[in-house]
């Protein structure tokens, strides 16, 4: 695919770490929302975490068709939960061997992707050049990575590089030389093997405008509008001066209030199952009446997003007060990116 035409996507829905009993109900509620036209691959140890998918190898598959989606990818036994690195490998080789797709976005089940930007945002690249995008950190004394919670992008250039440097036992890329704490972080140990190996770097992904706002954020709308994120992960902004042009005004930090989100949002993170529902309505809302008052916006949204910390997850920030506001940018911002959940083109 040269860009412009339609290409073949998927999304690779990752187990997450967080709140693991709680599983099978967020990929119940991906399929109701963002996981049919994303192309959902559900990466599974056991197929009782979604009863409901076909394997990715069932005789009539049509790759293409997002009617197809989510399928289950199951994990071999002899590849137990712990073994991160060689699931992630086992992963991408299935997917290019079985679905051969341009671009695979790696995501976990926490992620709450936006299809339509996704599909536009890939329309302009082409996946006969290497690609590994994402929202990029990079901590003082370490490589540069893309957030695994945000989500990232390879393109099928970079997929059959990986897979051939994985064919050399010797390759610092290899499942042999990983860690203990690169088995829990598997997507660190293919960063390096990116940015060292095979020198495909991290990209910046804000967009054009004077925000330079981000597209991929690793934690939910709420805590994405206020800002109130943890301190370790805006630390790691403050390296990217040093492997991007310099950014004068913001040092590639994601922004509080509306400039956080670029209208061409892909991604955000933390967003537990009714969240992800709470979240898909009122976006498809807001798409069918642009003309929807900020009021109305606010009642969708208190009506059905989860008040408690079951409902929300331990990483997620309920709504604020009903005076405060930091509504107004929410409203602001939910109105620029619900555009990424119309029925896409791809």
């Amino acid at each position: 695919n040269d860009g412009g035409s339609n290409s073949l996507f998927v999304t690779i829905v990752m187990p997450s770490v967080v709140k693991p009993d709680a599983r099978p109900r967020r990929l119940a509620n991906i399929a109701k929302t963002w996981g049919p036209s994303s192309r959902a691959i559900y990466v599974v140890h056991s197929t009782d975490e979604y009863p409901e998918g076909s394997e990715l190898d069932e005789e009539g598959f049509t790759s293409s068709s997002s009617e197809s989606y989510p399928r289950n990818l199951l994990i071999p036994e002899h590849i137990t939960v712990e073994q991160g690195v060689e699931r992630l490998e086992h992963v991408i080789r299935t997917v290019h061997k079985d679905i051969n797709p341009d671009f695979a976005f790696f995501v976990n089940d926490h992620t709450f992707v936006l299809p339509n930007h996704l599909c536009q945002f890939l329309k302009e690249h082409d996946s006969t050049k290497d690609m590994y995008v994402g929202h990029a950190l990079k901590g003082k004394g370490e490589g540069a990575f893309n957030s695994g919670a945000a989500g990232y992008v390879l393109s099928r250039s970079t997929i059959e590089k990986l897979i051939k440097e994985w064919n050399d036992p010797k390759s610092k890329c290899s499942a042999a030389n990983a860690s203990k704490w690169q088995q829990g972080n598997p997507g660190i140990l293919t960063a390096h093997c990116f940015t060292q190996v095979l020198n495909i770097p991290v990209v910046d992904t804000r967009d054009e405008s004077e925000d330079l706002s981000h597209r991929f954020h690793a934690y939910g709308i709420i805590r994405t509008v206020t800002g109130n994120v943890d301190e370790w992960y805006l630390k790691k902004h403050e390296t990217l001066d040093n492997i991007f042009e310099v950014d004068a005004k913001y040092h590639h930090r994601p922004q509080p209030g509306s400039k956080c989100c670029s209208t061409s949002t892909i991604s955000f993170h933390y967003v537990e199952a009714g969240e992800s529902l709470a979240f898909w309505d009122v976006m498809q809302k807001v798409n069918q009446s642009p003309q929807m008052s900020d009021g109305e916006i606010k009642e969708i949204m208190n009506r059905g997003w989860p008040r408690d910390k079951e409902g929300l997850g331990q990483y997620s920030h309920g709504l604020p007060g009903p005076h405060l506001a930091i509504w107004d940018d929410i409203i602001r911002v939910v109105r620029k990116i619900s555009n990424g959940v119309v029925t896409s083109s791809c």
